[in-house]
């Protein structure tokens, strides 16, 4: 038999004890990597290779033993702390909305559309925990171009409400995510690579014009320009990082200011937000209106408990008071309704969840995992700033939503399905591999030490 043959056997024996199928092919590779690495070495020392093929297998031990070890090791298991806090958040966003929809003001119907949401949304994110996220730097070049096309498709076919495409507002969320694919295979191809990316970047801002909405301009800008400078300093476009950053951030940034100014300036709902920012009170009663009114309910509130009736409103409900307090003013109503201490609450769950998706991020192996997990990141995290400060008075920008959180399907749907996606990498993300990344010895699960062959299955966790 051939010593190429009794490895290849070898190997078989190995595979068959391993039972995720994915895991098999990279598992296998270092096996066989350092077999050939140990029979070269004993070759050296002046066995033939016959004699040093035999040792090189004797000293990784037997076959069915490895693969069962390795089995053990290589099991596909979700973020059991990410999911929990994500069914915290839903549970609580449903709750909530049962609070609301309780209140004679609203409809019970709205609630237990809620619920049919949920239970779609929790679908989709099992179907993108299941799909192979490497999807998303392999065809990224026909991703971008279809989710650009049902963008504008929902721009002329779907209806506005204040004058925006709320569809077409929560489809944009998912640009970020898939810009990082493109990010990715941009890399290792310089200035050109780096210029590419800033120049997709204006397909999204073009979008977000149409849409209009400044808030998801802002969220897009941020997290794409968060992309790309996180690829710069790691290097991966080589190139120098001083000049990269001044070519990446000049240009684009004048550019999707100019944009940014377009949308707040035309007329309709978006540009009175520019003439209340600073003073709401020139307009007490028209564009001012929501800001002095969330202020007024803020100062009344309690840590515990329901707030102080507001003067000369005594006989008003925080419903009657504040418009689409189901959608865009849930952290006011809760607030003034149930005291300060929901809003620590809800602020740590969120907070409590986009730590435990730095994490993850962070233990990405390959280049596309960390930019797509930072994508996903960012969109949350910007999504849940926006709507903070505009509940706390600041109305730079209309909400989005408070991700899992606010009333709707199209905000639920669409985050739960960037949280599929960011699990699916914490279930196989180390098992990706591509150019940018170390060689196998530096996180090699396989060692040798005077002889002896180490298998450490703490490194694959």
């Amino acid at each position: 038999m051939r010593q190429s043959d009794k490895i290849s056997a070898y190997l078989e024996i190995v595979r068959q004890q391993i039972r995720w199928k994915k895991a098999q092919p990279i598992v296998l590779e270092e096996i066989e990597n350092h077999i050939i690495d140990q029979k070269d070495a004993f070759m050296r020392d002046g066995l033939n290779e016959e004699e040093a093929t035999a040792r090189a297998l004797a000293e990784m031990g037997d076959p069915v033993v490895v693969g069962e070890q390795l089995d053990r090791t290589h099991r596909p298991k979700p973020d059991y702390s990410l999911l929990a806090l994500t069914s915290l958040l839903v549970f609580l966003g449903l709750m909530v909305q049962f609070s609301i929809s309780s209140n004679i003001f609203l409809a019970k119907w709205m609630f237990e559309r809620q619920i049919v949401w949920s239970v779609i949304a929790v679908a989709v994110m099992f179907i993108a925990y299941f799909a192979d996220f490497t999807i998303i730097g392999r065809y990224h070049k026909i991703i971008f171009s279809l989710l650009s096309l049902l963008v504008f498709v929902c721009y002329l076919f779907t209806g506005e409400v204040h004058g925006r495409s709320v569809k077409m507002v929560y489809l944009l969320l998912l640009f970020p995510t898939f810009f990082a694919g493109f990010v990715y295979n941009m890399r290792n191809k310089g200035y050109g690579g780096l210029i590419l990316c800033g120049l997709v970047l204006i397909i999204p801002a073009f979008l977000a014009e149409l849409a209009p909405s400044a808030a998801i301009l802002f969220l897009l800008c941020v997290s794409c320009l968060f992309i790309l400078t996180a690829a710069v300093f790691k290097g991966w476009f080589n190139v120098n990082k001083k000049s990269a950053l001044f070519t990446m951030y000049i240009p684009t940034v004048i550019t999707l200011l100019s944009v940014f100014l377009f949308i707040l300036m035309r007329d309709g709902y978006v540009s009175q937000r520019l003439q209340v920012i600073l003073n709401p009170y020139l307009d007490p009663r028209g564009a001012g209106y929501v800001t002095i009114m969330i202020r007024r309910l803020l100062t009344n509130s309690r840590f515990i408990g329901q707030g102080l009736p507001i003067s000369g409103l005594e006989d008003y409900t925080v419903f009657q008071l504040l418009p689409e307090v189901n959608t865009n003013y849930l952290l006011i109503y809760l607030i003034y309704r149930f005291g300060w201490i929901t809003f620590v609450g809800i602020i740590t769950l969120l907070a409590a969840f986009i730590i435990r998706a730095v994490i993850i991020c962070r233990k990405q192996k390959s280049v596309l995992g960390f930019l797509i997990s930072l994508a996903i990141i960012s969109t949350f995290a910007i999504q849940c700033i926006i709507y903070i400060a505009s509940n706390l008075g600041f109305m730079l920008f209309a909400p989005l939503s408070l991700p899992l959180i606010s009333y709707g399907g199209g905000g639920l749907v669409i985050n739960m399905a960037l949280i599929g996606i960011l699990l699916s990498l914490s279930r196989t993300g180390y098992l990706v591999r591509d150019k940018m990344e170390v060689g196998f010895k530096k996180t090699s699960f396989i060692q040798y030490d005077n002889g002896r062959v180490i298998i450490d299955l703490k490194r694959t966790t």
